[in-house]
């Protein structure tokens, strides 16, 4: 799978911590080059990376990761559709704080706790 940059998809999330409004992770991923593929699960994944806890965490043993973010990243998006990996992306800014995964509905907005910039985004599930 390689990780790719999607400057769309950048530009979305950091309109949230721009203007402050509430979308759905759903309204955001519309703008990502997902190439048709449907998708039902999104993980956040903080660098630096290694490529056995990202396969250890997403169930994708064996996953070979090519171009996985490191210096200059804040961290990878992850999108999945059943299991599946169908779309990585390199996140460079704004952060994004995800604990678990997220889902389309799940509600992305600013967050700006403990004086850190970073876009906010709602967990469905571990």
């Amino acid at each position: 799978m390689t990780v790719v940059d999607d400057p769309q998809l950048e530009s979305a999330f950091g309109a949230v911590l721009a203007d402050g409004q509430e979308r759905t992770l759903g309204d955001l991923a519309q703008v990502a080059d997902l190439q048709g593929e449907d998708w039902d699960r999104m993980y956040y994944f903080r660098v630096p990376l290694l490529m056995s806890e990202v396969n250890r965490i997403l169930d994708t043993s064996g996953l070979v990761w090519k171009d996985l973010p490191a210096v200059g990243a804040e961290g990878m998006i992850v999108f999945m559709s059943e299991g599946r990996v169908v779309y990585a992306v390199v996140d460079r800014a704004p952060a994004l704080a995800l604990s678990g995964f997220a889902t389309a509905d799940s509600v992305v907005r600013a967050d700006t706790s403990g004086g850190l910039e970073r876009v906010g985004v709602e967990a469905k599930g571990r």
